[in-house]
């Protein structure tokens, strides 16, 4: 069978994209059977969210999943689950530290409608809302100058006024999650 070369690749690219499709229909279906959380938020809405998401709105989603990431990296070196590395708490904090100075970029006006959970607050509010994000930065740099003197009490110190300032901007700016059982 001599089929032209220009239907093998469309083939091809179906194919993949089947396979693609297969595999993350398989990796949804596998996070939102889990009943247990994923972070701060449950592990099937965060799926859901992160998948109807577009544009700016996956953007800022993504960043927040990974402050979200390292934030787990720090809390579990900070509390004697892993082994205390400055250098890693001090990478893990710059990292949350340049998501953030990026995500007032993330909030355009008018990008609060579903899937996200910013609440309109931020734009009507922007002033208090880019302060709660810099003081966010301000705690991660603190952080991450805590990591490299390799300070274990002030980096732990550092890590709940980092959380703090991450819970304090939810509390105001984010809709309240439902709580799953």
């Amino acid at each position: 069978m001599n089929l032209p070369m220009k239907n093998i690749r469309t083939l091809s690219i179906a194919f993949f994209a089947g396979f693609v499709a297969l595999s993350v229909a398989s990796h949804v279906a596998h996070a939102q059977s889990k009943t247990g959380k994923n972070g701060l938020f449950p592990t099937k809405s965060v799926v859901i969210a992160q998948k109807s998401a577009t544009g700016v709105v996956k953007m800022r989603m993504d960043h927040m999943k990974a402050m979200g990431t390292e934030m787990k990296r720090i809390g579990a070196m900070v509390r004697g689950k892993k082994r205390f590395d400055g250098s890693k708490i001090a990478a893990a904090s710059e990292k949350i530290a340049d998501h953030g100075r990026k995500s007032s970029k993330l909030f355009p006006k008018g990008s609060w409608q579903n899937p996200t959970r910013a609440l309109p607050k931020i734009w009507k509010d922007w002033r208090g809302f880019t302060r709660a994000m810099n003081s966010m930065v301000r705690s991660a740099i603190v952080l991450a100058e805590s990591g490299r003197a390799g300070n274990k009490a002030r980096a732990n110190t550092a890590f709940i006024a980092l959380g703090k300032s991450c819970g304090a901007c939810h509390r105001n700016y984010r809709v309240k999650k439902k709580k799953s059982r």
